[in-house]
């Protein structure tokens, strides 16, 4: 138990980072400034007065501990909550439920951490955690045999103790219930997770509901239900003291809303992918990350067990929460804490009833029974002592590449350099910056500046505009048009690979003319609108891309050294720099040569100079040190395909696809490979797939023409080589629709014309391939 609380506040106690976490600040801030309560968008000019009701005092309460504190305070805060989350797990009733307990949240811990962030969502995972440990306690050990009519007089001695003492635990726990409604009160102000709590009353009175059909549980139930019903009604009333009244409800479906367009994106909305390479990951013991599936593993037990001993609401509660982990990462917490206080008390009651099944059996098998806990003992802790160690020396992090390293503060993805040269030289005009940077943008540069889309998403229609701009060259009429609708005279891009670099081409950016560059760092780049009225700060700090230094930080630690190596290499390598940008990634690959995502950025530099043999190397190091990752699977598939490799290729981006969360690319280019390969039947199903993968991606089809001009292609061929020649032709024209200014794919046209026959279409096809060729 002490294992499970230490290695919990060590599990919390790392760098600050979140892409919500700034809105937050920013609300509180607001909240505190104005004495208001907002009920509409007071962050974003893109979605000025549009309603936004969400509860506030999260905000607030993380906003003073910021101001007292700093971000080193909201990193102790996150720790502290994380491990009072696992002490409310492990009141078990007796000594070996909570040592049952203790084993099963130290493999929780992981699961919670994630959820131990500071944003508001860390308090419905702690009054989740509350909640039903408090429920599940008086559905256990509340219930009076008797029914409160016993004759303590007629009780022998030990049996009257017996009775005084469970009649005084029944009193407790009928009192603590009290404490639910007080919970839901602040809950409801906190985060619109409050409906989780909602969730747990119902699956409550379901379980007790199971109770009522077998006749020797129904006089319990019936007692508990009566002593229950205050509290759980008084709770269910306390949702309504907010400040937007029954609106709030209103709050939680828009949360609850996962057909919102970035919905997609987000990765904890993904699903988990229940594929072999998925399922493989168990056994990656060291990783933490594998304790989800050990947990889904005594799910399974424990909802087998349940059925067998006919507690059938256990398991329906049990199940219906593996299945919420299933469809969404986020939900991962919540079944952690489930499978904690659940199974520690099926599992502690399966090896009651086991050791009093046959005494005789029990005494030859007496030496077993002591040897096997103890060395699942030994094993669990050296395995929670090894990861301990994994945090506290920052390779977990560094390994996992999330940006974040042990110890209290910011992270080092935080732009917070060019956010205080924004506001330090005063830059006018409106800001755009993509998703994840948005809650930072709204925290660090509001109020003077808004953002354009945060964490929040309150326009779908935002965020349509924020994919198009960000598919679009930045001197494309889109963003000329769009920047003069929306004021925008500043861009405010991440370049962290933690970002996952999802701002447009960065030579691009560089090399712009409607843009210019004026401050630009290894984590993130800022440009002004290249008009008049800017001339004064561009010429003054105009940037050249090809010449710029990247200085390490001073007094930083291995683990932020190497961070800043591999973001500089990173960009050094985007910005053609190839020289410097090998002798980065050295630098970072000898202070940690674990981190796969340098040895894939090594593989990418040797891709471009041709260097084959090291491309190869590299790529399958990183395979080595990161199976799990689908990027690394599809990038080496993808770099043996590109030279002619197919066989090889071939499964690679068939495990790729079975990790990926949104596989669209990955059997788009395994069609490719398919029809490569003359597998013409089995590329036509590839693409299906892709098509069908798709759905999953948000906005309309526009927004990934050169996604689904390569499907069409590859399907022209398929069709082609299966004797369908006009099927191919409608196809490729499909695909020339879809990108009208590809040369090579009217070239294809000509062909497939010429070989029916149309030679003067497809001399008119070959002559527009020649005229884009030349331009």
């Amino acid at each position: 138990m002490t294992l499970a609380l230490v290695y919990a506040l060590l599990a919390g106690l790392h760098t600050v980072i979140d892409f919500d976490m700034g809105w937050h600040l920013a609300t509180g801030r607001y909240v505190l400034q104005h004495h208001v309560v907002p009920s509409t968008d007071i962050l974003s000019y893109t979605s000025p007065g549009a309603e936004w009701l969400y509860p506030p005092f999260a905000g607030v309460l993380l906003y003073g501990i910021f101001n007292v504190w700093g971000y080193a305070g909201l990193t102790w805060f996150c720790a502290l909550a994380l491990m009072a989350m696992v002490a409310c797990l492990l009141r078990g009733p007796s000594r070996q439920e909570s040592g049952l307990a203790a084993v099963l949240a130290i493999m929780a811990v992981p699961a919670l951490a994630l959820r131990a962030t500071p944003r508001a969502d860390l308090f419905t995972t702690l009054f989740f955690a509350i909640f039903l440990a408090q429920l599940w306690k008086f559905h256990r050990r509340s219930a009076d045999p008797s029914g409160g009519r016993v004759e303590v007089n007629s009780l022998t001695p030990s049996t009257r103790l017996d009775h005084v003492e469970g009649t005084a635990a029944l009193r407790r726990e009928r009192l603590r219930l009290w404490i639910l409604p007080l919970l839901m009160l602040l809950w409801v102000n906190l985060h619109p997770g409050f409906v989780a709590g909602l969730g747990i009353l119902i699956a409550y009175f379901l379980i007790e509901g199971l109770e009522l059909l077998f006749p020797n549980r129904r006089k319990a139930v019936l007692q508990r239900l009566q002593q229950a019903w205050p509290p759980l009604a008084a709770t269910v009333v306390a949702t309504l003291f907010n400040p937007y009244g029954p609106r709030i409800f209103k709050a939680v479906l828009h949360l609850a809303d996962l057909t919102q367009p970035s919905s997609a994106f987000v990765a904890e909305l993904a699903a988990v992918r229940l594929t072999l390479p998925s399922l493989a990951q168990a056994l990656v013991w060291r990783n933490p990350d594998s304790s989800y599936w050990w947990l889904a593993l005594a799910a399974v037990v424990v909802v087998g067990l349940a059925f067998w001993r006919r507690q059938f609401g256990a398991a329906l509660l049990t199940v219906a929460a593996l299945y919420a982990s299933v469809q969404h990462h986020r939900y991962q917490g919540l079944f952690a804490i489930v499978v904690v206080v659940v199974g520690s008390t099926i599992l502690t009651e399966a090896f009651q009833d086991r050791r009093q099944g046959s005494a005789r059996v029990a005494a030859k098998r007496l030496g077993i029974m002591f040897v096997l806990p103890s060395i699942a003992a030994a094993a669990l802790c050296l395995l929670t002592c090894v990861r301990i160690c994994d945090l506290i020396t920052s390779r977990y992090y560094l390994v996992s590449t999330s940006g974040v390293l042990f110890g209290a503060g910011e992270s080092c993805w935080f732009p917070e350099r060019a956010a205080a040269f924004i506001q330090r030289e005063q830059l006018p005009g409106n800001v755009f910056q993509n998703y994840e940077l948005g809650g930072f943008t709204a925290w660090r540069l509001g109020p003077t500046h808004g953002d354009f889309i945060d964490g929040r998403n309150v326009s779908p229609a935002v965020w349509t505009e924020e994919q198009e701009l960000l598919s679009s060259p930045p001197d494309s009429a889109v963003w000329e048009t769009e920047s003069d609708r929306r004021g925008v005279n500043i861009l405010f891009f991440p370049l962290s690979r933690i970002a996952g670099l999802e701002s447009p081409d960065l030579m691009s950016l560089c090399q712009s003319h409607l843009w210019r560059p004026v401050y630009l760092d290894e984590v993130s780049i800022v440009l002004l609108r290249n008009r008049r009225e800017n001339l004064p700060w561009i010429e003054r700090f105009n940037i050249d891309c090809q010449t710029h230094n990247f200085d390490p930080p001073r007094n930083a630690s291995r683990g932020e050294l190497s961070n800043f190596y591999a973001n500089a290499g990173i960009i050094l390598l985007l910005l053609r720099r190839y020289n410097e940008a090998q002798e980065a990634l050295d630098r970072s690959l000898a202070i940690f040569p674990e981190d796969a995502s340098i040895h894939v950025a090594l593989a990418r530099l040797y891709s471009v100079q041709q260097h084959l043999g090291d491309t190869e190397r590299e790529f399958k190091i990183a395979l080595s040190l990161r199976s799990d990752l689908a990027i690394i699977w599809y990038s080496l598939g993808r770099f043996y395909a590109s030279h002619g490799r197919y066989a090889e290729a071939r499964p690679l981006i068939l495990t790729a696809a079975q990790l990926d969360t949104i596989p669209a690319s990955d059997y788009c280019l395994l069609g490719l490979i398919d029809v490569a390969l003359q597998h013409d039947q089995q590329a036509l199903m590839d693409f299906d797939k892709a098509e069908e993968a798709r759905s999953d991606l948000p906005g309309p089809d526009d927004l990934y023409p050169e996604f689904f001009a390569q499907i069409a292609e590859g399907r022209a061929e398929a069709y082609f080589a299966l004797g369908e020649p006009q099927r191919a032709i409608e196809l490729q024209q499909e695909a020339i629709r879809r990108t009208p200014e590809n040369a090579g794919r009217w070239e294809a046209l000509a062909f497939l014309l010429e070989k029916t026959g149309s030679k003067q279409l497809a001399e008119q096809a070959r002559q527009k391939a020649q005229a884009l060729s030349q331009k």
